[in-house]
């Protein structure tokens, strides 16, 4: 893995999804060389929710250069900011 991957779980009839999407997409902006996988849990074909062991949405685990993995939950954006920073540093 060339850069980092944040894997965005969110679904379709999540209240607190639909709250933080404009967030998100700031964060798509602010962080322009992380490559951003939007995943619907309700229509996973790849799995992805399997493997990061994600039950909660909005999620949004980081997978760093090093495979080191991070995750926050929630509609509190620090959190979010905070592991894409990390994983960046990685």
């Amino acid at each position: 893995m060339s850069k980092v991957v944040a894997f965005h779980f969110w679904s379709p009839t999540c209240a607190p999804c639909k709250a933080i999407k404009p967030a998100v997409e700031d964060l798509k902006e602010e962080f322009p060389d992380v490559e951003w996988v939007s995943v619907n849990t309700h229509n996973d074909p790849e799995g992805y929710s399997e493997k990061f062991n994600v039950s909660v949405v909005p999620t949004i685990v980081v997978v760093s250069k090093t495979l080191k993995t991070e995750r926050h939950s929630g509609t509190a954006m620090m959190g979010y900011y905070r592991i894409i920073r990390n994983a960046l540093k990685d």
